[in-house]
């Protein structure tokens, strides 16, 4: 949930991306209290339904449009990324989401149907309203039939990892489902429900012993007789060297919950051990850099976020909404308690590249994120009360620019 304040004359410091998406859009007050205030645009989109989830679950407001056979779309506000469920009738027919590892060009990657180069390449080439599965069936990159399974494996996942969401805020907007890009898949949403419901329980049971994503899988040595065809596969990544559960789950083809069980029962059966991952190295170059933006990062912090409750949050969701290629360099990447960014959650995510390719790539990231928070300043503190400010900010990262300039 995201806080905001009214100041006396009546004005809303809204999220940036809430402001982003309704622009000069006119709004209307659909119903209010002393507790809440809701706003919607006038016309036929107006919600019907709206919940804050904390003591409402996800597994209610499910239920709850499944046993009203309700028709429309429900969208969820959450602080990782939005994402939309489609109903028919009360049954789950689709889903879309914000999160990069639940879109359909991801799990299409994981699944072995079309290579990462080939991926990148046809995203590249997109118009900014093509459908990126049209596409690749359209040029014979992907059957039809691969892409109808990657498509339902998609939405399951999309809903079961709605589960472990304590909270955030969901609306329903009641409407007949005309879209094109819609693939109406027949589901159960009382199955989906309680699925979901044993995957919680079960993915806290396999992180308590695994105990993060990041910790490093090694080869006990251990004969694997007896392993079934999965727990082979998995266990064949690690035979020559490390990996952490992240990578042994997203080589494995198989979804993030699947994974994560294989890789539980392999350490159960005393086929791999489990460490604590050791610090990402950081070549000085890089440190250089992060350490030029990491401290325009915190002078933003500190002139801005006494200044507006939402600051945090809004760059966060920033983030998470930052466009291709940006969206892997900063990829599980947030704000820290100073305004600045890890250094080693980056490193990694450009791992494989070369150093001056990483150097490039960062350093365009974390611009954007920079020219973001300037954006901001200029709203909060006016363009008079922020020049100073801004003037300063682009004397440092000019520095930052130049370290790179001239080494291609």
């Amino acid at each position: 949930m995201y806080k905001v304040s009214v100041d006396v004359s009546g004005r809303v410091d809204l999220p940036h991306r809430v402001v982003s998406k309704l622009k000069t859009r006119e709004l209307v007050v659909a119903s209010s209290s002393e507790e809440h205030v809701l706003l919607a645009t006038d016309g036929a989109g107006t919600p019907c339904l709206t919940a804050a989830l904390g003591e409402v679950g996800v597994a209610d407001v499910l239920s709850f449009f499944n046993m009203f056979r309700k028709t429309g779309v429900l969208y969820f506000d959450l602080s990782d990324g939005a994402r939309q469920i489609y109903f028919q009738d009360g049954e789950i027919i689709f889903a879309t989401s914000q999160r990069y590892v639940e879109d359909i060009g991801e799990i299409l990657c994981e699944q072995g149907k079309v290579e990462r180069s080939t991926l990148n390449e046809v995203r590249a080439d997109m118009d900014s309203d093509a459908v990126l599965s049209q596409v690749l069936v359209r040029r014979n990159l992907v059957a039809a039939r691969d892409l109808w399974l990657a498509t339902r494996s998609q939405v399951e996942s999309i809903v079961y990892n709605l589960f472990s969401c304590g909270d955030g805020g969901c609306y329903f907007v009641a409407q007949q489902l005309q879209r094109d890009d819609i693939v109406r898949l027949s589901m159960s949403t009382q199955n989906l429900i309680m699925e979901g419901l044993r995957r919680v329980d079960e993915r806290a049971l396999y992180l308590r012993k695994l105990r993060s994503l990041d910790s490093v899988i090694t080869y006990t040595g251990k004969s694997p007789a007896g392993l079934d065809e999965d727990e082979k596969m998995v266990l064949s990544f690690v035979y020559s060297a490390s990996a952490t559960v992240e990578q042994l789950v997203a080589r494995s083809g198989l979804s993030e919950f699947d994974g994560l069980r294989v890789v539980y029962q392999l350490a159960d059966k005393k086929m791999i051990e489990i460490a604590i991952p050791a610090d990402v190295p950081i070549d000085p170059a890089l440190q250089e850099l992060f350490g030029v933006f990491n401290g325009v990062l915190r002078l933003l912090f500190e002139c801005l976020s006494g200044e507006s409750n939402s600051f945090a949050e809004n760059v966060n969701c920033f983030i998470r909404e930052i466009p291709h290629p940006m969206i892997y360099v900063l990829r599980g990447v947030s704000l820290e308690k100073d305004g600045s960014v890890n250094c080693s959650k980056i490193v990694k995510n450009l791992s494989g590249l070369e150093l001056l390719e990483q150097k490039k790539l960062m350093v365009e990231a974390l611009n954007e994120l920079v020219y973001m928070e300037c954006t901001v300043a200029r709203r909060v503190l006016g363009t008079q009360g922020s020049s100073e400010l801004i003037r300063r900010v682009q004397e440092i990262t000019n520095r930052a620019k130049s370290l790179v300039v001239g080494e291609g």
